[in-house]
Parts: C-alpha cells; structure tokens; sequence
C-alpha cells in the first residue's frame, strides 16, 4: 500500500476509534482535492468501490435520494458528490460507512482499487476534458430535451438540486437574473444574459480577462471542463486586507442567451474541476420566457466580481 493509501487507512481508524473525525484527518485528508491522489479521493472512491460490491451499503447510499450518488453507484466517477452538510453524504458519514461496512483486510483492497482506478482516471484526462453541450451534457435550453434531474426554480433559471449546498437568488435590481450557490470554501454563482444577437462568449471573454487585470488581477484564457474559460485572480476584501481569489470564468452560448458561471475559492484553478461545480452548470435549464426587464448588454456580461452568498 502507498503512503497515501496508508494515510487514508489511518483516517479510517482515526473515526472507528473517536466516532468522530478529527480536525487533523479533515486538514490532511484534502477532501475536495480531485486533480492529484488524496487521502481524501482514496476514500471517496473506495466507497464508491465499495458500494458497488456491497448491497447493503448501496442502498445506504441510495436512502439520499441525490442524483449525483446516483450516477456514482452507476460508476460515472466524474459525477462523486460529496458535502459537508447533514443532509447529503457529507465527508464524516462517508468514513463512518466505510468504518461500519468494510473490515480492516477488506479496506486495504479497496484503497488499492481506488488508487488504481484514480490514477488510470487522471492519466485518461478524461476529467478535464470540455462537456458542455455535448449532446450530453447542457447547460439546457427550456425548449430542449434535458435529463431527468430535481431543479430547483429561479425563474430564468433551473438549478439542479444540490443536497447540503446553500443556494442564494442573485438579483440585479428586482430581478432574479440567477443564483449563488455556496459549497463551503467554495460558491459558485451563475447567471443568465439575453444574447439576441448571436453567440456571445468568444466576444465577450477576452474583454473579462482585459477586465480582471484593469481592477489589477490576473486573468488568462484557458481550455477547461467547461470549454474556454478565464482563469483569473480577482481583488477581494476580505477581513479588511485585499487578497487575489482564485476564480475559473465560464460561459457557454445557448439559443439567445449566455450562462456565465463564476466558481471561486482556494482550489478554484485546479486542473480537475469540482464536480459539484461541473454538475450544477451543465445540468442547468434556461428559461427565457421568464426573463425580465430589457436585453441585458455587453458591459453587464464582463462585468465580472466574485459574489459571495450573504453572512459567508
């Protein structure tokens, strides 16, 4: 076994030991570390290994009702959700099963599995690779044909639903114009333009990036998971001091309007995106019959800033 498969089994223990995970294993665990092997991916993937051997951890698993579990007992490894909230599988409840449901010679043939199959899952690039509007994937149109997946209603804008994620309106005036989700350390907000004219994104993401490094940020264009992207370094206050935060732009062109998205926090720019963030935009549905108010404009598409969900 690997250092980091060692690590991961020490995390384990940790919990069988104090029924609760330290604040030492959550530090060193990495969990929402997706583009290198983690304590943390070890053994979010292991469960995953795990369940699809065990019935009765699967169907554990299945009691969440949350379609991104779903898609990981049907062994979509880019879909693994996982929050720090009680009412999905959070990080502790996921060392608890594996605690509860995995013997201590079993769990090292898994932690061997899972490293296995995640270094063979980064090596393929698979992970990164652009999925938007794939035929697979959205961000939808109300008119189109998209999956059957729980939304939750913003009017211009269905979200899927995210158990243990905070979700927030983000309004421009009176308008609901999107939303900000909050993912702990990390919040992702997604809004909606009018684009009457044509596809927008091309146009508009070298002037954001122009626009990030004009506030004195950094901002380069990048091809991500999301298609071309902005990754950027946005000015911030926070605390009182100004700080540079990470911060992955994405747009993607629908009929006659935009979804721009902006995700940020400490790992914001990793090579393997959050798939929480992946999921929430590509499995968004656009409705223009209920936009409000007049054809949003060019300048309020770039004008870019990292919202935070209020009081976080």
């Amino acid at each position: 076994m690997s250092g980091v498969g060692a690590h991961a089994k020490e995390i384990v223990e940790q919990y069988a030991r104090d029924g609760a995970l330290s604040a030492r294993s959550l530090e060193s665990a990495e969990f929402g570390v997706w583009d290198r092997l983690t304590p943390g991916v070890l053994l979010v993937v292991a469960l995953c290994v795990a369940a699809v051997q065990h019935p009765e951890l699967a169907g554990r698993l299945a009691e969440s009702d949350d379609a991104l579990l779903s898609r990981l007992l049907s062994e979509d490894m880019q879909m693994i959700e996982l929050d720090a909230g009680e009412e999905t599988v959070s990080w502790a409840r996921a060392v608890a099963l594996l605690s509860a449901h995995v013997s201590a010679e079993t769990l090292d043939d898994l932690l061997a599995q899972a490293e296995e199959l995640w270094t063979e899952v980064l090596e393929s690039g698979e992970l990164a690779r652009p999925r938007v509007r794939d035929g697979e994937s959205g961000p939808w149109d109300a008119t189109e044909t998209s999956p059957s997946v729980t939304r939750l209603d913003y009017g211009v804008l269905r979200v899927p639903r995210l158990a243990g994620a905070a979700m927030h309106p983000l309004r421009a005036g009176e308008r609901i114009v999107g939303v900000i989700v909050s993912l702990g350390d990390h919040a992702l907000s997604l809004q909606v333009f009018k684009a009457p004219s044509g596809p927008a994104w091309d146009v508009v993401r070298p002037k954001i990036a122009q626009g990030v490094r004009n506030q004195g940020g950094s901002a380069e264009e990048a091809t991500g998971a999301f298609g071309s992207e902005v990754h950027a370094r946005i000015p911030v206050v926070r605390g009182g001091e100004q700080v540079l935060q990470p911060s992955r732009i994405m747009g993607c062109d629908g009929p006659g309007w935009l979804l721009r998205g902006v995700y940020g926090g400490p790992a914001a720019l990793a090579d393997v995106v959050d798939p929480r963030a992946l999921h929430l935009f590509t499995q968004s549905v656009i409705d223009l019959t209920e936009a409000e108010g007049p054809t949003d404009t060019a300048e309020e598409i770039m004008a870019v800033e990292v919202r935070w969900p209020a009081g976080e």
